[in-house]
């Protein structure tokens, strides 16, 4: 595989389950997915630019960001593939599929999770000092308490957290094309921005379904079975949406 794309486990004939992650996050953050889909989904994940293992230098631009995955996946997309995308992944896996649909490329359905639409303007993070940045992201429960407590550790993965939220501050949607594959809005009760602002997505698609969780933002990592069972649940069938 690419170094941008991480598989879980071995190659299958299961649908393929790509997710791509929050800001300052890597592939490592879909292991509890896979554990839990593995039976059902091969599950594969994204590496951004300088993050995990992924040597690569940071980048700032979501468009270039989402070339870059276009470019990894292609050769992967010969079967039936779902995309997944939490919080800036949700962005990145929205963008992503309206360009594999002008292409023929059809996903079964496009997951969002945890992020405003593609229209909303979003407050200027990313120019924050270290400090109030640093407690920003830990507000939102994105950073380990381990690493949260060691400001020096802390100061080291700054630099992709802050390049992550750059690019999703400088993002302006060029192509207002709704999907034609289902979409799935998934969102934590307590993430007051994203539940307020979810029905704006019903613009973006054709077939769109609303999903909550218990949890704030970082839903994700907590209710990780509950996601998992909706998952399954949504996907019982080839098409749940009509």
């Amino acid at each position: 595989m690419d170094d941008l794309i991480k598989r879980f486990g071995k190659p299958s004939d299961h649908t393929h389950f790509i997710c791509f992650p929050f800001a300052g996050g890597y592939s490592a953050a879909f292991r509890p997915l896979h554990d839990s889909l593995q039976d059902r989904f091969e599950v594969l994940a994204a590496e951004p630019p300088g993050h995990g293992s992924n040597r690569l230098p940071l980048v700032d631009d979501l468009e270039r960001l989402v070339s870059m995955y276009e470019a990894a996946l292609l050769p992967q997309l010969h079967k039936p593939f779902i995309l997944f995308g939490h919080s800036m992944g949700g962005i990145v896996a929205f963008r992503l599929a309206q360009i594999l649909e002008s292409k023929g490329l059809f996903p079964e359905a496009v997951i969002v999770s945890a992020v405003q639409p593609p229209d909303i303007k979003r407050p200027i993070r990313s120019q924050m000092e270290d400090d109030a940045f640093a407690n920003y992201v830990i507000g939102l429960n994105g950073i380990p308490p381990e690493l949260a407590n060691n400001r020096e550790m802390l100061e080291f993965f700054l630099p992709p957290f802050r390049s992550d939220f750059k690019a999703l501050e400088t993002f302006r949607p060029s192509d207002m094309t709704p999907l034609q594959s289902e979409m799935h809005i998934f969102n934590g009760n307590e993430d007051e921005a994203c539940v307020r602002d979810a029905d704006g997505w019903a613009r973006w698609g054709e077939k769109v379904a609303f999903h909550r969780f218990p949890g704030g933002h970082m839903y994700l990592l907590s209710e990780t079975e509950q996601v998992s069972d909706a998952i399954r649940s949504i996907f019982t069938s080839a098409s749940t949406l009509t």
